[in-house]
């Protein structure tokens, strides 16, 4: 009663896995063939996403396009208002220098006046 060498059990196991059948074989399969294969709402399902990304990415660049323009009115704006801040706050100190009383007593005496301090007031 002789047992088999556990050598030969290797060489038995090789001889299996290299007798495989056309069925488990991969079989390369062309994109056409693929396509052919689908159904026609999976191509109209692949068709409407395609054509919803394109519409999403064109919707994006416009609103972008439009923060743009909005952010340069703002920017205008902003500087337009700044300037007539400065014209603002220049005529008021003006108006503060002309009012002073100093200044009306030194024209008054240029034109030969005497003033009374009780009858000045400041001007607002």
């Amino acid at each position: 009663m002789a047992e088999p060498k556990k050598a030969e059990q290797p060489l038995i196991d090789n001889l299996e896995q290299t007798n495989q059948t056309p069925d488990s074989f991969k079989v390369f399969v062309s994109p056409l063939d693929r396509l052919k294969r689908t159904s026609r709402f999976e191509k109209i399902a692949a068709v409407g996403l395609i054509t919803l990304l394109i519409v999403l990415s064109i919707v994006m660049v416009n609103l972008r396009n439009d923060i743009s323009k909005i952010q340069n009115d703002i920017t205008e704006t902003q500087t337009e208002i700044d300037s007539k801040q400065k014209t603002a706050n220049q005529l008021e100190q003006e108006k503060n220098e002309l009012s002073k009383s100093d200044r009306l007593k030194k024209a008054a005496e240029d034109a030969g006046l005497t003033i009374n301090d009780d009858n000045l007031r400041k001007v607002k």
